[in-house]
Order: C-alpha cells, then structure tokens, then sequence
C-alpha cells in the first residue's frame, strides 16, 4: 500500500479529514506484514497463516477478513481496486452485504486476459515458468545497503519524477521473501485471470465504475471496448487524462482530482 499514500492523502484532504480512507497492502508485499496502527486479531492471524496466503484467493480471504475485523459494521465503504485489486474487488464483492458497498472504483482494471494482453505476451511465460530466476538477482541485491538499493531506485526511475512512497515501496521488492511472494501471486494471475466473468460483472454492476486507460498494456482499449459493448448501460469510462496503467508512480494527484467528484456524489446520494 506504500505506493498509493500520496493517492489516498490526497482523498483524505479532499474530504477535509472527515472521511477515513483505509488501505491494505497485498499479504506478504511488505517486509512488515503488520496492520499499521490496528491490533492482529485472531481471524486476522488465521488468515495471514493459511498455507494458501500468497495465492490469489489467499489475497482476497485477507482483505475480506480486514474489513469485517477492522473496519466497523455500521460504515458503509467505496471500495477503490487498482490492477490485480480490480479482480480482488469484484470477488469480494460476493462475500460483503450488498448494502455495505456503496461503490467500487476499479482502476486500469486486469479482470480479464491477462495472459494474452500485450504485457501478458511476454511477461506471463517468465511470471509462470521462470520466476525463480528473477528472483536469485533480487538476493544479492538485498545485500547492498539500504542507501545503495534507494539509489539504484531512483536510477531506474529518473525519467520520471515519482514521490518517496514509490521509493519506499520499491525497496520491498529488494527483499527475496517479497519478490518471491509476489511472483508468485503474478503467476497465479497469468493461470487465473482468464475469459472476464460476466455473471460476475452483472450481478454487482449497478455498483461498478470501470475506468480504463488509452495506452494500458495490461487492459488494452480492445478490453475497454467489448465490455462497454457487452454492458451498454454500465458505468465503464476511458480515461482522458493520459495516465497509465501504473498511475501512482506519477499521477496520484491527478487521479484523486478526477475521482473526487464522482466519490462526493456518491457519498452524498
């Protein structure tokens, strides 16, 4: 979740620090697994030591559990997916009451295909079938002192002017046990994410907002297209702005900016 605080400060003073906004990360993407400031209950604890934690439905019994466990029963919530979260949401969307969840907001949504999209075609072979080897340069590099594995971050990153919470979620990544969890999760994502669940989509649609980007390689517009054409009457939108598919990197302001509006007309429906 390291890399969406400057997404979710931004919701926060939008709602003048009067609407809480809670984030989860995926369990075992950060070297701390802990809830920051919420106490591990028991149910908690179940979950995070299933065998199954790091696998794609592991990740979704851990954040259906963090919402019954800490997030109060009379709260309603907006839930807001990016990704991998889209297909995490819809999911969940089955387990929580249907009058708890006003909204969901899901963000360059990888719900379908992933396989055989555009990052899909060469990335899914390796995520599947060679992770291990991406994971042996991670070890060494988790040697390298912290100041060093910052250093090299920014480096890769110099293009583009991304702020200290994407820094430090990166540096997770120099950790083997994290990089390990989350090729794994990948890997699950190339065998699962599949046809799109249309029954899925319709059973919760009147509570759905899709918004697709113009140059995704993980959702290319095709996606954006059949399935506006499959539910004419959804909430399905292209984004205008130019952002891409990794929008927390560099346009986290301009993301609370555009969705600001829609949340405050839900908030006050």
């Amino acid at each position: 979740m390291t890399f969406y605080e400057v997404f979710m400060e931004e919701l926060f003073l939008k709602g003048e620090k009067k609407i809480p906004v809670w984030g989860i990360s995926h369990a075992g993407h950060h070297k701390r697994s802990t809830i920051i400031g919420q106490p591990t209950n028991e149910e908690i604890k179940d979950v995070e030591n299933s065998p199954d934690i790091h696998s794609l439905k592991g990740q979704i019994k851990h954040k259906i559990a963090f919402i019954k466990n800490h997030i109060p029963a009379n709260k309603k919530l907006i839930l807001i997916g990016h990704s991998i979260g889209c297909y995490i949401i819809l999911k969940m969307m089955d387990e929580l009451p249907r009058r708890k969840v006003i909204k969901s907001y899901l963000l360059f949504p990888t719900i379908e295909r992933m396989l055989v999209s555009p990052n899909g075609v060469i990335l899914g072979p390796i995520l599947m079938y060679l992770r291990w080897l991406a994971i042996l340069p991670v070890y060494f590099l988790s040697l390298l002192p912290q100041d060093l594995q910052s250093r090299l971050i920014g480096w890769h990153f110099r293009s583009n002017k991304v702020p200290g919470c994407a820094i430090r979620g990166a540096l997770n990544l120099f950790d083997p046990t994290v990089a390990a969890n989350a090729s794994y999760m990948a890997s699950q994502e190339m065998h699962e994410v599949k046809n799109c669940d249309h029954k899925l989509v319709q059973r919760h649609l009147s509570k759905l907002c899709l918004y697709y980007g113009t140059s995704d390689r993980w959702c290319p517009v095709q996606y954006y297209s059949e399935i506006k054409e499959h539910f004419p009457d959804g909430d399905i939108r292209l984004c205008k702005e130019g952002m891409e598919h990794a929008f927390c990197l560099t346009s986290s302001t301009k993301m609370a900016s555009v969705m600001w509006p829609w949340i405050k007309d839900d908030i006050n429906k």
